[in-house]
């Protein structure tokens, strides 16, 4: 994991192709706080998962998402993978 190999969250997050200026600064480091404790809780399937955190009795969401947010969504996912082959 680069993370524990010593790089910062925001130098990752640049080098995996995410402009901070858009995202903001400090996101790189709330996003590897939130999936290190997911991973803590629910291990490497809590970060697969959609759902990860939510109750699983809770109401399911309504919302449909956009042809432009499942683009979004995938391309987050394929760039996560390959920052997970990588390391």
């Amino acid at each position: 994991m680069e993370y524990r190999s010593g790089k910062l969250p925001s130098q990752i997050f640049i080098e995996n192709g995410f402009n901070l200026e858009l995202i903001g600064k400090n996101q790189p480091k709330r996003c590897l706080q939130r999936w290190r404790d997911t991973f803590e809780k629910f291990g490497e399937v809590g970060l697969q998962s959609d759902r990860r955190g939510k109750s699983s009795t809770g109401r399911p969401s309504s919302k449909e998402l956009s042809a432009e947010e499942k683009l979004k969504k995938a391309e987050a996912r394929v760039k996560f993978l390959e920052a997970k082959m990588t390391s």
